[in-house]
């Protein structure tokens, strides 16, 4: 109840300031993971997502393991992909296999990670948080920047979100993610709220990417303002994402 009371709180507040943060959309487009994670996508979509990446430079271009192959971004833009994806259900071993099975297809910059976040509402955390060592770990030889999807909608408590989120900044991983995006509940102001505050709370430079049905440019600024609020700095690429594949028409 404490968590959602200083929410409520933090919320009052961002919206009676909003409109002092003057954020633009070119801020907003440097800020997009532009996502496409569909199986059947065609060459043309594929393409077209990366000619869109490379022109309006956005931050990453993000796409499934087996379509990485399609993309070729100029080097500002990150390329990123999906592991254990959507379910976070796979085992220690095909997570990792996937790791590097995806650094043969093209030059990846970023992971995309699905925490097994079944495993810990069932009384399995240690095997989680064991499975997100070893994949951080296999993400820092390679030289990857690891963003764990803690796939907020289906935690039962902002609670649970603050604490999951305190263990992972711990264990060291780059981003905390909302969602796949796959599930009925995307990202939250709510969420995000948490997952800053635990991000504050560690004084780590752990950033932060909310995904997840993201596609209007208010929303977008809303989240901007937001991270600006709690942690008291400027966002930028380094430490503050969007996920989304619509967002960025709406910017443009």
């Amino acid at each position: 109840m404490i968590l959602e009371e200083l929410y409520l709180h933090a919320f009052n507040e961002l919206k009676s300031s909003l409109e002092s943060y003057s954020l633009t959309a070119m801020e907003a487009i440097s800020l997009i993971d532009l996502t496409l994670l569909d199986e059947t996508a065609s060459d043309e979509a594929l393409s077209a997502l990366n000619e869109k990446g490379n022109r309006y430079q956005v931050a990453a271009v993000c796409v499934l393991p087996q379509h990485t192959r399609a993309i070729t971004l100029s080097h500002e833009l990150k390329l990123a992909t999906v592991i254990n994806f959507p379910e976070g259900n796979q085992s220690d071993q095909q997570v990792l296999s996937a790791i590097d099975a995806a650094l043969t297809d093209n030059k990846i910059d970023e992971i995309d990670y699905v925490f097994p976040y079944y495993d810990y509402l069932d009384g399995e955390q240690s095997f989680a948080l064991a499975q997100c060592q070893q994949v951080l770990e296999r993400c820092q030889q390679q030289k990857l920047s690891l963003k764990v999807i803690l796939e907020t909608g289906a935690l039962p408590s902002l609670e649970i979100i603050y604490q999951l989120s305190r263990e992972l900044i711990d264990y060291g991983c780059h981003f905390l993610k909302t969602s796949t995006g796959k599930v009925a509940q995307g990202a939250t102001p709510a969420a995000a709220f948490v997952m800053l505050k635990a991000i504050k709370d560690s004084q780590t430079n752990c950033g932060l990417k909310v995904s997840g049905g993201i596609r209007k440019p208010e929303q977008a600024f809303g989240y901007m303002a937001l991270a600006q609020q709690i942690l008291g700095r400027t966002v930028d690429k380094s430490w503050f994402r969007i996920g989304a594949s619509s967002l960025l028409d709406e910017l443009v």
